[in-house]
This record gives C-alpha cells, structure tokens and sequence, in this order.
C-alpha cells in the first residue's frame, strides 16, 4: 500500500533534517527518506564552525544570509536540547583569522573595514595581543579576530536534529531514492527501495548526492571530498578557533581539536583517508600553532560535501515542477546556514513571498532545464 504524506524529504543531513522538523511544526505529514543513516555524511563529519564573517569576500546577500542564520543559532540549540534532550555544544568562543604576511595583513583589514560599516563586531590585534591570548600560535603579523563567530559540535549536532525528526516525522533510514515522478494531479510519486510514497510536495536535500536525483538541474552539485582529524593536546589548548587559508584548528568541549580540511574535487565519491592528507594536515598544525605539536593523534575521517558550478547554495521551488524544492549546494556552510534553510524551505513550501536577500540564491536565477529521473 501507497502511503501518502504532505511533504517528502529527500536527505538526512543538517539541512534536510532541519527542513522536515521545521516543516513538521507546521503541522504538515513529513516523511524523511535517508539512503543511509541519519546524520550519516558530511553534517557529522564537519568541524562546525559558524564562521557568518569567516566565509565571505564581500558584502551581499550571501553574507547577510550567513549573518542572519548565525543570529538564529543560540534559540536553534535551545530549542533542539528543550525537545531531544540533546546539547549541540555551541560555543562563543571568536576566531582569530592569522596573518602571516603583510598580504594577509592588509586583506584582514580590508576586510575588517568593510564588515565594521555593516555593523558587525572585528577587531585588528597585534602579533603580541595573539600570542598573550593564544600561546601556541607561530610567530604572526596579527589576527582579525571575529568575536561573534563560533562553533558546534557536529556530531551532537546532527544526533539532535535525528532525535528531532524522528519524534516529529516519519523516517526511514536506508532508502535511497530511485526516482521522483510528478503526478497530473500535482502530487509526486517519490519510489525508494522497494517502496512508493505520494506526497503533494518534495524536498531534495540530498547534499552530495542531488544531482543523480535532478540530473539538468543548473547548480551542478557534485561531491568534494574534505578530510578532517582530531587533536588532543597534552597541556596548552586554544581558547578560539584559528583560521588561515591553509587550514583551521577548532577547539571542542570534549578537549579536542578538529584540524581540516582538504579539499579534493576529483575524489567523486571515494572515502579513503589518506596519508597524504594526514601530513598536510599535520604540518598545518606545525605552521599556525607549533605549539600544539605534542598532542597526541585522536582519529581522522572524511566528509563529502556539496560541491556546485555556483558559491552560493541553491534553496527554493523548481519552476518546471512546481511543488518540487531543492536545498543543495551548501559545500562547507550547512552547518552555518542550516536555521536560515529550513525557514527558507517553509516559506517555500508554504508559497509565502520572501525577502528580497534570499532570492539570491533560488533556482531562478540560473535557466532550469530540470528533469527529474523517471
């Protein structure tokens, strides 16, 4: 027997798991498909920094949205402990981006300027207010320290938000979808494993994986395979996350610190941890923070992250399947940018107009020449 639902999302991660609880709090039937288990991917696998200033080049509406899914996350974790009984670990604790070169010096700077005109908190400090602060920091030219950026624990993270959907969805673990078809009623047959299900609208948020599902769809999203490790230092720590180009270094409730990330664009979906990233992973630690050297090795793993021919993520409804929505394209911002989805994905689901910022990153703005596979 068929059974039919309001909303069918597709994925198991940070984004389609705050989508489907989001979505179900509307008083809507969800039922979540995940092909493996839930939280199983790149969501658990990521460092978790919420780095709204950390990612961006530029003022627009990618950093107003990454500003205004940060601004969400305290009541986020408040809310998912409150109903799971579950702590995601946020911690207020700034990064510090270090210089150095002078190069970084005077982009740091730019940087600073233009995101202090936009009323955000950053502040220059000198290589002898770094090292006062963070010890273990190599010899530097300064660091912009952004004192509102901060981190979660991935993986409590996503047990929260599994804890989440299965209270307020239905879910089904090992399910991968091998097809969506739309009906000429307006609903869609979504057919996974040896099972179908009807539903009147449908999420992919199948991260890495959401091109098989929408084959022409514009955004081109493709895995890019990132390999993280964990750190645990014998006596001096971090009180911040460390941030330069060639790698971050993100301290953990539990005394840890995750080291990543490389980024392999060729991988396809290939899940070896390898020595070679291990190394260069190591001598990141060795460059940014000699002090930390005599931590011991914890452990080392991969996460694939949504990759796309476009920055910015794709969130919104197909105009050649009206019914149907995507949220894909994430790369290393799901994390960040899942409260501000999930919102996204329940006006979008609901029809309900949205705020000028957020069109910026809907399907339209690419020609879609979706088909769904059949």
């Amino acid at each position: 027997m068929t059974e039919s639902f309001d909303v069918v999302v597709i994925g198991g991660g940070v984004i389609g798991m705050t989508g489907a609880w989001r979505l179900a709090q509307t008083g809507r039937r969800v039922l979540l498909l995940e092909r493996d288990r839930t939280g199983a991917e790149a969501s658990s696998a990521a460092a978790g920094m919420l780095g709204a200033q950390l990612e961006v080049s530029e003022p627009g509406p990618f950093y107003q949205l990454c500003l205004e899914s940060r601004s969400l996350y305290q009541a986020f974790v408040d809310e998912l402990l409150e109903y799971t009984g579950v702590d995601a670990q946020l911690i207020h604790n700034g990064i510090y981006q270090i210089a150095f070169t002078q190069d970084e010096v005077r982009a740091l700077e730019e940087q600073m300027e233009w995101q202090i005109r936009g009323g955000a908190r950053a502040e220059f400090l000198s290589s002898t207010e770094v090292t006062h602060e963070e010890p273990t920091v190599a010899e530097n030219y300064g660091a912009l320290y952004l004192p509102d950026d901060s981190n979660v624990y991935a993986p409590l993270l996503t047990r929260a938000l599994s804890v989440a959907v299965k209270k307020s969805c239905s879910v089904v673990e090992g399910a991968e979808v091998t097809a969506i078809r739309p009906q000429s009623t307006g609903d869609f047959v979504v057919s996974a494993q040896n099972e179908t299900y009807v539903a009147g609208a449908v999420v992919v948020a199948a991260g890495a994986w959401a091109q098989r599902l929408l084959p022409s769809f514009p955004g081109q999203i493709q895995p890019v395979k990132g390999q993280l490790l964990a750190i645990r230092p014998r006596q001096a720590t971090l009180k911040h996350t460390l941030f330069n180009d060639h790698a971050y270094l993100v301290p953990k409730r539990n005394g840890t610190i995750v080291v990543g990330a490389t980024e392999d664009r060729e991988a396809g979906y290939n899940r070896d941890v390898t020595t070679d990233a291990i190394q260069c992973l190591l001598s990141s630690v060795k460059r940014i923070a000699p002090g930390l050297c005599d931590a011991t090795f914890e452990r080392s793993w991969i996460g694939l992250r949504p990759g796309s021919s476009d920055p910015h993520p794709w969130i919104g409804q197909l105009a050649a399947s009206p019914g149907l929505h995507v949220a894909a394209g994430h790369f290393r911002n799901g994390i960040l940018l899942a409260p501000v989805t999930a919102n996204m994905l329940v006006d979008s689901v609901e029809g309900r107009p949205w705020p000028s910022h957020w069109q910026a990153f809907h399907p339209a703005r690419a020609s879609e020449k979706n088909e769904v596979t059949r």
